[in-house]
């Protein structure tokens, strides 16, 4: 003899070992997920750009236009570059604080030189 309508619809077939145990995986996989998610790094897209790096440029320069590593005197607008003091892949944030000034320069043949370009060969 069929079931009513409305005492289908709340019937429950009892569950078996491997769909519970999947149940529980599930509700245990979403905290693991949201947490690996809080500990992603910041990409290349979330970096400051436009204007409001170069008020930074300008700002972190005009409070000390030395070389964080060699101690040389830079020249702005291009004989510095901002260095990320912990690097972003790595977990560092985009502020001010983080951030310092290294020297750069072109060689002769034209080549990027300087403490930035040390620094950032050292970090790959």
């Amino acid at each position: 003899m069929p079931l009513p309508p409305d005492a289908s619809a709340s019937f429950r077939a009892p569950l078996s070992r491997e769909i519970r145990g999947a149940l529980i995986f599930m509700r245990t996989l979403k905290p693991k997920l949201n947490l690996l998610d809080a500990r992603r790094k910041p990409i290349a897209s979330e970096r400051m750009t436009g204007r409001r790096l170069q008020d930074r440029r300008l700002r972190l320069w005009s409070h000390d236009p030395r070389c964080a590593n060699c101690g040389r005197v830079t020249q702005f607008p291009d004989g510095f570059e901002l260095d990320h003091k912990t690097p972003l892949f790595l977990g560092g944030q985009d502020t001010d604080a983080n951030c310092q000034i290294m020297c750069i320069w072109y060689d002769e043949a034209g080549n990027k030189r300087g403490c930035h370009v040390e620094k950032s060969n050292e970090e790959r």
